[in-house]
Protein backbone atom coordinates (compact mmCIF):
# COMPACT_ATOMS: atom_id res chain seq x y z
CA UNK A 1 0.00 0.00 0.00
CA UNK A 2 1.06 3.70 -0.53
CA UNK A 3 -0.33 6.50 0.89
CA UNK A 4 0.63 10.12 0.82
CA UNK A 5 -1.41 10.33 4.39
CA UNK A 6 1.14 8.03 5.61
CA UNK A 7 4.67 6.84 4.41
CA UNK A 8 5.08 4.66 1.79
CA UNK A 9 5.17 1.31 3.42
CA UNK A 10 5.56 -1.04 0.71
CA UNK A 11 8.65 0.77 -0.01
CA UNK A 12 9.50 0.30 3.81
CA UNK A 13 8.57 -3.12 4.11
CA UNK A 14 10.22 -4.25 1.29
CA UNK A 15 13.60 -2.39 2.46
CA UNK A 16 12.96 -3.87 5.43
CA UNK A 17 12.76 -7.14 4.58
CA UNK A 18 16.28 -6.90 2.60
CA UNK A 19 18.01 -5.23 5.14
CA UNK A 20 17.04 -8.01 7.37
CA UNK A 21 17.74 -10.72 5.08
CA UNK A 22 21.72 -9.15 4.95
CA UNK A 23 22.12 -8.19 8.19
CA UNK A 24 21.85 -4.75 8.31
CA UNK A 25 19.91 -2.16 10.06
CA UNK A 26 16.69 -0.72 8.02
CA UNK A 27 17.57 2.93 7.71
CA UNK A 28 15.46 5.37 10.11
CA UNK A 29 12.94 7.02 7.64
CA UNK A 30 10.62 8.54 9.67
CA UNK A 31 11.53 10.49 13.82
CA UNK A 32 8.47 11.24 15.98
CA UNK A 33 9.00 14.25 18.04
CA UNK A 34 6.90 15.22 20.93
CA UNK A 35 8.00 18.59 21.65
CA UNK A 36 5.92 19.75 24.11
CA UNK A 37 3.11 18.79 26.53
CA UNK A 38 1.58 22.44 26.77
CA UNK A 39 -1.11 23.48 24.52
CA UNK A 40 -3.25 26.63 23.63
CA UNK A 41 -6.30 24.52 23.68
CA UNK A 42 -8.40 22.86 26.48
CA UNK A 43 -9.99 20.79 24.29
CA UNK A 44 -13.20 19.11 26.38
CA UNK A 45 -12.12 15.25 25.01
CA UNK A 46 -8.72 15.53 25.39
CA UNK A 47 -7.13 12.87 27.82
CA UNK A 48 -3.41 14.47 27.79
CA UNK A 49 -1.77 15.65 31.11
CA UNK A 50 -0.79 19.31 30.27
CA UNK A 51 2.50 20.58 31.59
CA UNK A 52 4.93 23.23 30.87
CA UNK A 53 7.72 21.01 29.32
CA UNK A 54 9.02 21.85 26.08
CA UNK A 55 12.02 20.45 24.41
CA UNK A 56 15.35 22.68 24.15
CA UNK A 57 15.81 23.52 20.77
CA UNK A 58 19.34 22.45 20.89
CA UNK A 59 18.24 19.24 21.28
CA UNK A 60 15.95 19.21 18.35
CA UNK A 61 18.94 20.47 15.84
CA UNK A 62 20.76 17.44 16.72
CA UNK A 63 17.74 15.42 16.10
CA UNK A 64 17.21 17.08 12.75
CA UNK A 65 20.88 16.65 12.32
CA UNK A 66 21.41 13.02 12.79
CA UNK A 67 18.38 12.28 11.21
CA UNK A 68 19.05 14.66 7.77
CA UNK A 69 17.29 11.95 5.64
CA UNK A 70 14.52 11.16 7.46
CA UNK A 71 10.68 12.16 7.87
CA UNK A 72 10.89 14.47 11.34
CA UNK A 73 7.31 14.52 12.33
CA UNK A 74 6.27 17.00 14.51
CA UNK A 75 4.11 16.31 17.28
CA UNK A 76 2.57 17.48 20.90
CA UNK A 77 0.65 18.51 22.64
CA UNK A 78 0.41 21.98 20.43
CA UNK A 79 3.85 22.43 18.61
CA UNK A 80 2.90 25.78 18.01
CA UNK A 81 3.64 27.27 21.09
CA UNK A 82 6.99 25.96 21.00
CA UNK A 83 8.18 29.55 20.77
CA UNK A 84 11.44 29.25 18.85
CA UNK A 85 10.09 26.23 16.60
CA UNK A 86 8.49 27.71 13.23
CA UNK A 87 11.20 30.32 12.76
CA UNK A 88 13.83 26.58 13.18
CA UNK A 89 11.80 24.98 10.74
CA UNK A 90 11.27 27.88 8.00
CA UNK A 91 15.17 28.84 8.48
CA UNK A 92 16.51 24.76 8.19
CA UNK A 93 16.24 22.48 5.27
CA UNK A 94 14.36 19.09 6.41
CA UNK A 95 11.48 17.39 5.52
CA UNK A 96 8.87 18.65 8.02
CA UNK A 97 5.58 16.93 8.53
CA UNK A 98 3.19 18.92 11.29
CA UNK A 99 0.23 18.20 13.24
CA UNK A 100 -1.29 20.83 14.49
CA UNK A 101 -4.32 22.40 15.72
CA UNK A 102 -3.62 25.35 13.14
CA UNK A 103 -5.06 28.06 15.70
CA UNK A 104 -1.49 29.80 14.84
CA UNK A 105 -0.41 29.96 11.17
CA UNK A 106 1.68 26.78 10.38
CA UNK A 107 5.77 27.61 9.01
CA UNK A 108 5.82 27.65 5.27
CA UNK A 109 8.28 24.78 5.32
CA UNK A 110 6.22 21.95 6.09
CA UNK A 111 5.48 18.88 3.79
CA UNK A 112 2.57 17.64 5.10
CA UNK A 113 0.10 18.96 7.47
CA UNK A 114 -2.46 16.99 9.78
CA UNK A 115 -4.90 19.23 11.70
CA UNK A 116 -7.42 18.58 14.23
CA UNK A 117 -10.99 19.91 13.65
CA UNK A 118 -14.21 18.09 15.18
CA UNK A 119 -17.37 19.65 14.35
CA UNK A 120 -18.22 22.11 11.47
CA UNK A 121 -20.56 23.90 13.88
CA UNK A 122 -18.49 27.21 14.89
CA UNK A 123 -20.02 27.84 17.95
CA UNK A 124 -20.09 24.36 19.52
CA UNK A 125 -16.50 24.05 18.30
CA UNK A 126 -15.08 26.85 19.93
CA UNK A 127 -16.96 25.81 22.93
CA UNK A 128 -15.25 22.69 22.99
CA UNK A 129 -11.75 23.95 22.81
CA UNK A 130 -12.26 26.51 25.26
CA UNK A 131 -11.14 29.32 22.54
CA UNK A 132 -13.05 31.87 21.33
CA UNK A 133 -12.82 32.81 17.10
CA UNK A 134 -10.87 29.12 16.64
CA UNK A 135 -13.03 27.41 14.31
CA UNK A 136 -12.30 30.60 11.78
CA UNK A 137 -8.83 31.01 11.95
CA UNK A 138 -8.35 27.14 11.44
CA UNK A 139 -10.42 27.12 8.51
CA UNK A 140 -8.72 29.97 7.07
CA UNK A 141 -5.49 28.34 7.58
CA UNK A 142 -6.78 25.02 6.19
CA UNK A 143 -7.42 26.76 3.06
CA UNK A 144 -4.24 28.46 2.94
CA UNK A 145 -2.01 25.71 3.34
CA UNK A 146 -3.93 22.77 1.63
CA UNK A 147 -2.93 23.95 -2.07
CA UNK A 148 0.72 24.35 -0.74
CA UNK A 149 1.60 21.02 1.83
CA UNK A 150 -0.08 17.93 1.49
CA UNK A 151 -2.87 18.76 4.16
CA UNK A 152 -5.12 16.62 6.02
CA UNK A 153 -7.87 16.96 8.98
CA UNK A 154 -7.69 14.56 12.03
CA UNK A 155 -11.30 14.10 13.96
CA UNK A 156 -12.06 12.63 17.03
CA UNK A 157 -15.55 10.84 16.44
CA UNK A 158 -17.04 10.54 19.45
CA UNK A 159 -21.13 10.70 21.14
CA UNK A 160 -21.44 13.93 21.01
CA UNK A 161 -20.35 13.88 16.98
CA UNK A 162 -20.73 10.87 15.30
CA UNK A 163 -24.59 11.76 14.14
CA UNK A 164 -23.29 14.78 12.11
CA UNK A 165 -20.08 12.91 10.66
CA UNK A 166 -21.47 12.71 7.22
CA UNK A 167 -22.31 16.64 7.65
CA UNK A 168 -18.79 17.23 8.61
CA UNK A 169 -17.46 15.37 5.35
CA UNK A 170 -19.51 17.29 3.46
CA UNK A 171 -18.55 20.56 4.80
CA UNK A 172 -14.79 19.50 4.77
CA UNK A 173 -14.81 18.75 0.90
CA UNK A 174 -17.02 21.86 -0.11
CA UNK A 175 -14.55 23.97 1.84
CA UNK A 176 -11.72 22.74 1.40
CA UNK A 177 -11.33 21.55 -2.17
CA UNK A 178 -7.44 21.12 -1.88
CA UNK A 179 -7.74 18.66 1.06
CA UNK A 180 -5.82 15.47 0.50
CA UNK A 181 -8.18 13.44 3.69
CA UNK A 182 -10.13 13.48 6.50
CA UNK A 183 -9.24 10.59 9.25
CA UNK A 184 -11.46 9.64 11.70
CA UNK A 185 -10.02 8.39 15.08
CA UNK A 186 -11.70 7.19 18.14
CA UNK A 187 -12.30 8.91 21.33
CA UNK A 188 -10.43 6.81 24.00
CA UNK A 189 -10.81 8.38 27.63
CA UNK A 190 -13.44 7.66 29.75
CA UNK A 191 -15.69 10.84 29.91
CA UNK A 192 -19.26 9.44 29.38
CA UNK A 193 -20.26 13.09 27.65
CA UNK A 194 -17.84 11.17 24.68
CA UNK A 195 -17.85 7.17 25.48
CA UNK A 196 -20.22 5.43 22.45
CA UNK A 197 -22.42 3.42 24.25
CA UNK A 198 -23.80 0.46 22.37
CA UNK A 199 -26.57 2.03 21.39
CA UNK A 200 -24.68 4.32 19.71
CA UNK A 201 -22.19 2.12 17.74
CA UNK A 202 -25.25 0.10 16.56
CA UNK A 203 -26.66 3.30 15.51
CA UNK A 204 -23.52 4.75 13.73
CA UNK A 205 -22.68 1.33 11.87
CA UNK A 206 -26.19 0.78 10.80
CA UNK A 207 -27.02 3.44 9.63
CA UNK A 208 -24.46 6.74 10.04
CA UNK A 209 -21.87 5.14 8.60
CA UNK A 210 -23.56 4.45 4.93
CA UNK A 211 -23.76 8.07 4.85
CA UNK A 212 -20.75 9.15 6.03
CA UNK A 213 -18.77 6.44 3.46
CA UNK A 214 -20.76 8.50 0.44
CA UNK A 215 -19.20 11.77 1.22
CA UNK A 216 -15.92 10.60 1.59
CA UNK A 217 -13.42 10.45 -1.21
CA UNK A 218 -11.07 7.80 -2.44
CA UNK A 219 -8.22 8.68 0.67
CA UNK A 220 -10.43 9.19 3.41
CA UNK A 221 -12.41 5.82 2.71
CA UNK A 222 -9.35 3.47 2.75
CA UNK A 223 -8.40 5.26 6.04
CA UNK A 224 -11.78 5.16 7.63
CA UNK A 225 -11.97 1.51 6.66
CA UNK A 226 -8.82 0.79 7.95
CA UNK A 227 -9.49 2.06 10.92
CA UNK A 228 -12.91 1.94 12.27
CA UNK A 229 -13.96 -1.26 10.18
CA UNK A 230 -16.59 -3.22 12.48
CA UNK A 231 -18.05 -2.26 15.64
CA UNK A 232 -15.29 -3.82 18.12
CA UNK A 233 -12.77 -0.85 16.96
CA UNK A 234 -15.16 1.35 19.15
CA UNK A 235 -16.80 -1.08 21.69
CA UNK A 236 -13.80 -2.42 23.07
CA UNK A 237 -10.90 -1.00 25.28
CA UNK A 238 -8.47 -2.79 22.89
CA UNK A 239 -9.13 -1.47 19.53
CA UNK A 240 -6.43 -3.97 17.36
CA UNK A 241 -6.11 -6.92 19.72
CA UNK A 242 -4.62 -8.86 16.40
CA UNK A 243 -1.51 -6.84 16.40
CA UNK A 244 -0.04 -8.98 19.27
CA UNK A 245 0.48 -11.63 16.29
CA UNK A 246 4.36 -12.16 16.29
CA UNK A 247 7.28 -11.36 18.71
CA UNK A 248 8.43 -8.43 16.61
CA UNK A 249 7.45 -4.97 15.39
CA UNK A 250 9.50 -4.94 12.22
CA UNK A 251 7.70 -0.96 11.80
CA UNK A 252 9.68 0.23 14.34
CA UNK A 253 13.00 -1.04 13.28
CA UNK A 254 12.67 1.67 10.77
CA UNK A 255 11.14 4.18 13.38
CA UNK A 256 12.08 6.48 15.98
CA UNK A 257 10.29 8.48 18.79
CA UNK A 258 11.48 11.30 21.35
CA UNK A 259 9.38 13.17 23.89
CA UNK A 260 10.03 16.74 25.33
CA UNK A 261 13.13 15.65 27.15
CA UNK A 262 15.00 14.07 24.54
CA UNK A 263 13.77 10.62 25.54
CA UNK A 264 14.21 7.77 22.94
CA UNK A 265 11.53 5.48 22.38
CA UNK A 266 10.96 2.68 19.45
CA UNK A 267 7.50 3.82 19.24
CA UNK A 268 5.15 6.28 19.07
CA UNK A 269 2.44 4.48 20.36
CA UNK A 270 4.16 3.53 23.41
CA UNK A 271 5.02 7.09 24.23
CA UNK A 272 1.78 8.58 23.56
CA UNK A 273 0.76 5.60 26.26
CA UNK A 274 3.41 6.36 28.32
CA UNK A 275 4.99 2.80 27.90
CA UNK A 276 8.72 3.32 27.84
CA UNK A 277 9.76 0.38 25.46
CA UNK A 278 13.35 0.79 23.40
CA UNK A 279 13.62 -2.40 21.93
CA UNK A 280 11.35 -3.89 18.62
CA UNK A 281 9.31 -6.45 20.75
CA UNK A 282 5.82 -6.30 20.68
CA UNK A 283 4.72 -4.51 24.05
CA UNK A 284 1.62 -6.59 25.67
CA UNK A 285 1.35 -2.45 27.36
CA UNK A 286 0.10 -1.50 24.07
CA UNK A 287 -3.35 0.15 24.73
CA UNK A 288 -4.66 0.74 21.27
CA UNK A 289 -2.39 -1.29 18.87
CA UNK A 290 -2.27 -0.34 14.93
CA UNK A 291 -4.35 -0.10 12.51
CA UNK A 292 -4.79 -2.51 9.74
CA UNK A 293 -2.52 -0.83 7.41
CA UNK A 294 0.64 -1.15 10.04
CA UNK A 295 -0.39 -4.63 11.08
CA UNK A 296 -0.02 -5.43 7.24
CA UNK A 297 3.62 -4.26 7.08
CA UNK A 298 4.49 -6.78 10.18
CA UNK A 299 2.74 -9.80 8.58
CA UNK A 300 4.28 -9.05 5.37
CA UNK A 301 7.54 -8.64 6.11
CA UNK A 302 7.40 -11.50 8.90
CA UNK A 303 5.68 -13.60 5.99
CA UNK A 304 8.63 -12.55 4.05
CA UNK A 305 10.67 -13.96 6.29
CA UNK A 306 9.76 -17.45 7.30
Amino acid sequence: MTSLYWDNFKLRENETIECIKNRIDPPIRRVSVFITNTCNFRCAYCNMKFGKQEMYKDIFDDIVKQYRDSIIHITGGEPSVVGWLYNYIDSNKGTFHLNTNAYIVPPTNIKRLKVSLDSCDEEYFNKLVCKSGAFEKICQNIKDFSPKAITSITSVLNRENYKDSPKFMAFCRKEFPNLYAVFFSIYKGKNPRFIMNDIDTSTFFDYISHDLEKEMDKESLSLFRETIDEKRRIVNGERFPENKVGSICYLSLSERAYDWNGKLYRCSHLLRDGVYNNDSKICNECRYGCNRRLVKFNQDVQMALT
